[in-house]
């Protein structure tokens, strides 16, 4: 059944189809396609690849038989009712049947609307769409000009085992021998982001020279490229120095016939010292995978000395440095960190290293190795610390400060948690630990004596280890008749009562005024136990300031 008539509104704008990938070419486009076509037209056999190989059996030989065919649709480049037949073949060769509906394109008097073709290597492009070919191939004869363009009516060859190189002129198929002609490594090289000079077969990017030996040094058949670390990276990353020439041949495979050279080392390895097997072929594949195109110019040096070290399977490495294993307290003061977290992290690793290596990797986890190799990826000790913290944290907590069972496991599930900066982390376990032992030299204990010795013995331990200014406050805040008396006494032996004195009474100053001697005695007496004396001398003081002051709550030890 025939669908409804279409209704037409006065007034209504008529509508044009476009075929999908198509577009109306600008003059630009015009005048270029109109002369690459009028030079196909002229001279097609320029187009046509040079064989630069002995032909054996040219019946069997794929390129043979495309030229064979493009001969045949030159013959005829001017039927243009043959090169429509031709160019809708399903059957036949490709290449040829490109070339026929490229022919056919440069006779026409309209081309207004084009095809478009776009690629991320190859770039882009418009072409006239005629017959069945592919578009690839139509862009290669229709954009003969372009260096990497012209390659693609061969990709099928490429394919097969056939190489292609495109040079200045035109195209040179070498067979199935990657032999890339003179010439063309340079041509390559003017399309890079990077100027090269050259000199006697040296190609040097801006910063490298020809006797460098440092750097990447690319090697093509006769020809060296050696390109500077620092150049590679300040390439963009969407371009790339290998690329430019990888993508004038076909196909883009110059890990087959390029040869990489890369001779740095990581900084106190022996220079006379071959790197381990294990790290070189793991180099091997980085370069390779840069021959591949698969890993950018920017990434390459940073991907090869990460890998590298990474790799290694003997001694200690920490970033881009390498140590001897019995060397590993020069490498523990290379890290970045406090004494007490390169303490703890030197501890740690001792007893970590005992049955084999170690990698401890900047995501904050570790591999135990069989190798006796230590494999640091963070330069700082807190990064490390991290990592190892919940494994041996309460060997540090026990070897470095005395601090064992469920208290040990509290702090360290409890740092693991917070991650807090290890640095004041270790620092206020050293704080807390001081304190300890510290408090361990006094003779009372705290609640021994509850009175005004023990008030007075508050004071005093509390000066000892937080400061004498932490006690001013509790000082001048007694609760008693003889507390006050006490705190008067107390600041007038850190002399604050010309500062703090408006605080007390008369009846406090009369009576701590008095005390003032022998608590001053006490208090000098207590710094012999700070630093680690008897504490005799510490009894005797209480026992005259107990007398002095009338306390009740003196105890004998």
């Amino acid at each position: 059944m025939a669908g409804p008539s279409k209704v037409e509104f006065p007034g209504q704008k008529k509508q044009r189809m476009r075929a999908r990938g198509t577009k109306r070419a600008s003059a630009g486009v015009l005048k270029r396609l109109e002369k690459n076509l009028s030079d196909l037209l002229d001279d097609p056999h320029a187009m046509m690849p040079i064989v630069a190989y002995t032909v054996k059996r040219a019946r069997k030989d794929p390129v043979q038989r495309s030229l064979k065919e493009c001969a045949k649709v030159i013959a005829k480049k001017n039927d243009r009712k043959w090169l429509g037949k031709r160019m809708t073949k399903k059957r036949g060769d490709g290449p040829a049947r490109a070339l026929a509906g490229s022919l056919h394109a440069s006779h026409d008097d309209e081309r207004s609307m084009v095809a478009t073709f776009t690629h991320p290597l190859f770039g882009n492009s418009s072409y006239v769409r005629r017959g069945l070919a592919k578009p690839t191939h139509l862009v290669s004869f229709q954009n003969h000009g372009h260096p990497r363009q012209r390659l693609l009516a061969w990709e099928d060859h490429a394919r097969s085992g056939w190489w292609f190189f495109s040079m200045e002129d035109g195209i040179i198929c070498t067979g199935s021998d990657p032999a890339p002609p003179e010439g063309w490594l340079q041509g390559g090289l003017a399309d890079s982001p990077l100027k090269f000079t050259q000199k006697d077969g040296i190609h040097c990017s801006p910063s490298a020279t020809s006797e460098q030996s440092e750097g990447v040094h690319l090697r093509i058949g006769d020809s060296l490229v050696i390109l500077d670390e620092s150049d590679l990276a300040g390439v963009a990353v969407e371009e790339s120095v290998l690329r430019s020439v990888a993508l004038r041949m076909m196909p883009p495979r110059l890990v087959d016939f390029a040869e990489v050279e890369w001779n740095w080392r990581p900084e106190g390895w022996p220079e006379d010292k071959e790197l381990p097997s294990a790290a070189q072929e793991k180099v091997d594949e980085v370069v390779e995978a840069w021959l591949n195109l698969s890993v950018t110019d920017s990434q390459l040096t940073k991907a090869l000395r990460k890998t590298l070290c990474l790799n290694m399977n003997e001694g200690c490495i920490i970033g881009e440095r390498w140590w001897a294993m019995d060397d590993r307290e020069s490498m523990i003061e290379a890290i970045n960190g406090s004494p007490p977290e390169k303490a703890a992290l030197e501890l740690i690793l001792s007893k970590a290293l005992e049955e084999g290596g170690l990698h401890i990797r900047s995501d904050g986890s570790f591999e135990e190795l069989e190798d006796d190799v230590l494999k640091l990826e963070d330069t700082s000790c807190h990064a490390n610390l991290v990592a190892l913290w919940p494994q041996w944290g309460d060997l540090v907590l026990e070897e470095i400060y005395g601090i064992t069972g469920d208290e040990a496991e509290k702090i360290v599930e409890k740092q693991t948690k917070r991650k807090q900066g290890f640095g004041a982390f270790l620092k206020k376990m050293e704080s807390e630990r001081a304190e300890h032992v510290m408090l361990s030299r006094f003779p009372w204990n705290a609640g021994d004596m509850d009175g005004l010795c023990g008030h007075a013995d508050e004071l005093v331990r509390k000066a000892r280890i937080d400061g004498v200014g932490s006690t001013i406050t509790k000082a001048k805040k007694g609760k008693t008749p003889a507390q006050e008396a006490l705190g008067w006494a107390w600041i007038n032996v850190h002399e604050r009562a010309e500062s703090e004195g408006w605080h007390f009474g008369s009846d406090a100053r009369d009576k701590g005024g008095d005390w003032v001697p022998a608590l001053k005695a006490l208090y000098e007496a207590s710094g012999v136990l700070a630093e680690g004396g008897s504490s005799d001398d510490y009894v005797e003081a209480m026992r005259a300031f107990a007398t002095r002051s009338g306390a009740s709550d003196f105890v004998e030890i």
